[in-house]
């Protein structure tokens, strides 16, 4: 008798399983708009040339000892000042402790298991969210709960229903809150709205836990992280989970890191010490070579100048397939809540799509997207608009 006898066959993960539906599907005019990656025009995965020329500089300087539990220290310094910016003197460098992870999916499943050892074991999601934010968090031990977030029948952000539910919220828990580019929905709170929830979750003593995974694909670098430093500048105690896999096109090098701000300096050693025993039990110590290219081009002007080039070019495709797209479906459907469209920001577009209409698009058109109805616009370029676009209009 088998020691696997009476395992379950789980079904495929819902974005990372696409890949595998789309290679096996014989049709040549089909398109992946799943999987939340930047491909170029030619549909093809973008390597940065700061990336490359990072990458040589490294290549003989660097041996492949172990870093230590909590990662890069130049790496972590570039991080922080990544997130905050100029601010980060007005919030205090002392009170910023940050530790690289496995990925922003590492950064978040670290929070969530110093949350759940700290006994704070509530956490709440926006509704929709990404599909892993919900089993990241459970297998961390926490109750997940949700709060409304997109208003379907709008497009819009529904924030009146947002706030209504953290005046509900019990003291103590936690809120995970996109900082920029939500995924999957595009919409993101304008700036007052975001003065408006930081001073709502002041005085509800609720604690934020940002996920930062996009930083520079809505309206440039700085600006993405202002939720984050909005908050820090009001006096919130609040966890980052910030990954460089879109940003910098390091995917597979899995280049995360978790910042922690906090009020009281002593708390630093603190935190430190069951952070990195937390990894120690799980991972041990972080990947090096993804984490030494964001260090060297971030403490070079001349490679960081051109990164930013790089990455201002990606935003800029990426918002021109948005409009091409909006502006041909409107055409086609003429449905003005379409409109709404056009204010979403990111990688990822919500025109309305329901689970029925995606299978429908899969099984006769072989258009792969989630069952959410996401889009990945970076997906789309001159030559498959067309066809996305009739396809989209026959099932809408």
């Amino acid at each position: 008798m088998s020691f696997f006898n009476g395992i379950d066959q789980l079904p495929l993960d819902p974005i990372l399983g696409l890949p595998i539906l789309y290679d096996k599907d014989p049709r040549p005019e089909k398109v992946n708009l799943g999987i939340g990656a930047y491909r170029t025009e030619a549909g093809l995965p973008f390597i940065f040339n700061s990336v490359k020329k990072a990458q040589s500089l490294i290549l003989n300087k660097y041996d492949k000892e172990y870093l230590p539990i909590d990662g890069l220290t130049s790496f972590l310094a570039v991080t922080i000042e990544s997130i905050f910016g100029k601010e980060l003197n007005q919030i205090g460098k002392e009170r910023v402790y940050a530790t690289q992870t496995i990925g922003g999916t590492g950064a978040l499943r670290v929070g969530g298991d110093f949350l759940k050892k700290m006994e704070k074991c509530t956490i709440f999601l926006p509704q929709p969210s990404w599909p892993n934010h919900k089993p990241i968090f459970e297998k961390a031990g926490l109750n997940v709960g949700s709060y409304p977030y997109f208003d379907y029948n709008s497009q819009k952000l529904d924030f009146s229903g947002l706030c209504q539910a953290i005046e509900n919220f019990p003291v103590h828990s936690s809120i995970l809150l996109h900082a920029c580019c939500h995924n999957p929905t595009g919409v993101d709170p304008n700036r007052e709205q975001w003065k408006q929830l930081s001073h709502l979750l002041k005085k509800r003593k609720i604690f934020p836990f940002f996920d930062c995974a996009y930083q520079g694909f809505s309206e440039d670098f700085e600006n993405d992280s202002q939720a984050i430093k909005q908050f820090a500048l009001d006096g919130h105690e609040m966890f980052i989970a910030y990954s460089f896999a879109k940003n910098f096109g390091l995917y597979g090098e899995r280049v995360g890191a978790l910042a922690i701000l906090f009020d009281q300096l002593e708390s630093r050693e603190k935190i430190s010490s069951h952070i990195c025993s937390l990894i120690r039990g799980n991972y041990s110590s972080p990947p090096l070579h993804g984490a030494q290219i964001v260090s060297t081009i971030l403490r070079s002007y001349s490679l960081t100048k051109d990164w930013l080039n790089e990455l201002q070019h990606m935003r800029d495709r990426i918002k021109e397939m948005r409009k091409a797209l909006v502006a041909a479906l409107l055409v086609q459907k003429g449905n003005k809540n379409l409109h709404a469209v056009f204010e979403q920001k990111g990688l990822f577009s919500f025109i309305g799509l329901n689970k029925e209409q995606v299978q429908t698009l899969r099984q006769e058109y072989g258009i792969y997207i989630p069952f959410s109805g996401r889009l990945n616009l970076a997906g789309l370029n001159t030559t498959n608009i067309d066809y996305v676009v009739k396809s989209l209009s026959a099932v809408l």
